[in-house]
């Protein structure tokens, strides 16, 4: 009797900020290792600066990565520890994922973690991806087959390849099989944990934070600066009509992005990529989609103006259309008829899905998902070809989590906010260090006098700047976590 695991090779593709960066030249860590990244002024205004995208960087595509390869930066590996950003908020390790497939694959060689310069273009990133994966199965396939020494049904010389990619890293995926088509046919299937096929109106915020005003200050400015050079938040802005125009709900431009704060030739760059995948849909593989839900998520953008700035307002609903193309309306006035469709947090449901791949529902946040229990167990049996089993959730309701996407400085009190209960009653939220592991405090649920939808609410004063995980546990559900970053009072003008 053999043990139960896959023969097949597995490639492990992060989201977006998944993977340490470093100066290649001078290796000088830039992204993924130092919080002082973060939190530290000084420190982390140079090391963001040198984040941005120049000009070769900003016109990389697939063609680049196969003639010459940009050497300015370098990503070593993927990410070992929770990081955190304005806007797209708390990111968990990928070394659960990294280990539970080495537990159930032929050996821990048939599981290659693929990092990669996060800032540059999916296309950039997805040729990179298609060679490496093309290397890794033909490495796995030749080791197999001299050292395992026997042939079970679709044994070595029959592996294939099984893609984890999450959030980002699924686009990428995509990219590299649209561009290689021999090796999407040596693909078994592709399990994306919440890829925003569609884009995300989160990416709209993060070019605006300078526009927004939003604090604390130095380090929303540097992060709108360096997010206005990158192609990547560029690729992530949303394909759908996301504008809501009152009586009518449009598509980004590339002069919307341009007031927005972003740039208008990688906005064209990228809108014109989403519209080649409405005309021509690409199916990914054996296509197995997770996908979180419940969570508040941004789906819509209002344009407001302020001080004479184009001031982007996320908005909690999203439009449904016919199959015409028209929007729904009400019968009655013909209003635009909005709906919440949730999401994870940062992906709304219907950008999580393609409409070719069987989904999963989880109740969970994005940045969190490779940890998630019930993510983890979908991987596992995914992998294993095992039945689905009955999803989690898919009504769009339970256990919800909202925290500052922005974070807190020292001192000031933040609400953390738990919705989808009916009761306090056996649901506890607590917040420890996510650095040094330093237990806190758990925290009481009241219903929040602020808000309408029954929601329950706790305030949290942080004691020291660090980067702290939120988690609400229902004792019904799988713990929601979140990421939150604390940083020191900040005395600058900018």
């Amino acid at each position: 009797m053999f043990e139960d695991r896959t023969q097949d090779a597995c490639v492990v593709v992060p989201g977006i900020m998944g993977s340490v960066l470093e100066d290649a030249a001078t290796g000088r860590a830039l992204w993924g290792v130092s919080l002082a990244t973060l939190t530290d002024p000084l420190t982390g205004s140079g090391l963001l600066g040198a984040l941005h995208a120049d000009e070769r960087e900003r016109a990389a595509d697939a063609d680049t990565a196969r003639r010459a390869p940009l050497a300015r930066i370098r990503a070593t590996r993927l990410l070992a520890k929770p990081w955190w950003l304005p806007v797209f908020q708390g990111l968990d390790p990928y070394s659960d994922t990294v280990k539970m497939l080495q537990r159930i694959t032929q050996a821990p060689e048939a599981v290659a973690p693929f990092p990669y310069d996060w800032r540059l273009a999916v296309s950039y990133n997805g040729a990179l991806l298609a060679r490496a994966a093309r290397a890794h199965l033909t490495r796995w396939r030749e080791r197999a087959a001299a050292t395992l020494g026997r042939r079970a049904a679709g044994g070595p010389a029959q592996a294939r390849l099984v893609f984890v990619a999450h959030s980002m890293g699924g686009l990428v995926v995509r990219a590299a099989l649209e561009q290689d088509p021999e090796l999407a046919a040596d693909t078994r299937t592709v399990i994306t944990v919440g890829t925003p096929f569609l884009g995300s109106a989160k990416a709209v915020l993060a070019l605006n934070l300078l526009n927004a005003r939003a604090k604390p200050q130095w380090l929303v400015w540097r992060v709108q600066a360096m997010a206005a050079t990158l192609p990547a938040i560029h690729d992530l802005l949303p394909g759908y009509r996301c504008l809501d125009l009152g009586l009518d709900v449009a598509r980004l431009t590339p002069a919307d992005v341009a007031r927005f704060g972003g740039d208008p030739g990688l906005a064209a760059r990228s809108l014109d990529q989403h519209k080649r995948h409405r005309e021509e849909p690409f199916t990914l593989p054996g296509h197995r989609a997770i996908v979180g839900e419940a969570q508040a998520t941004v789906q819509t953008i209002d344009d407001h103006q302020y001080a004479g700035l184009a001031v982007a307002v996320g908005r909690h609903h999203a439009f449904d259309v016919e199959a015409d193309g028209e929007l729904v309306r009400d019968p009655g006035t013909g209003i635009p008829a909005r709906r919440d469709a949730s999401g994870d947090g940062t992906v709304h449901l219907p950008s999580a899905r393609t409409g070719t791949e069987a989904v999963t529902y989880v109740y969970g946040q994005h940045g969190t998902l490779m940890r998630h229990d019930e993510v983890l167990r979908q991987i596992r049996r995914i992998t294993l070809e095992r039945p689905q089993g009955v999803p989690l959730g898919g009504d769009g309701i339970g256990p919800g989590l909202e925290t500052p996407p922005l974070g807190g400085a020292l001192g000031q009190p933040l609400t953390l906010t738990a919705t989808g209960l009916e009761t306090p009653a056996g649901a506890t939220l607590s917040v420890h260090s996510a650095t040094t592991g330093r237990p806190g405090h758990p925290l009481s649920l009241r219903p929040d006098p602020d808000r309408t939808d029954g929601a329950l609410s706790a305030r949290f004063t942080p004691d020291a700047p660090d980067l702290y995980r939120v988690t609400l546990d229902t004792g019904r559900h799988v713990p929601l976590t979140q990421l939150v970053l604390i940083t020191p009072p900040y005395t600058g003008t900018r």
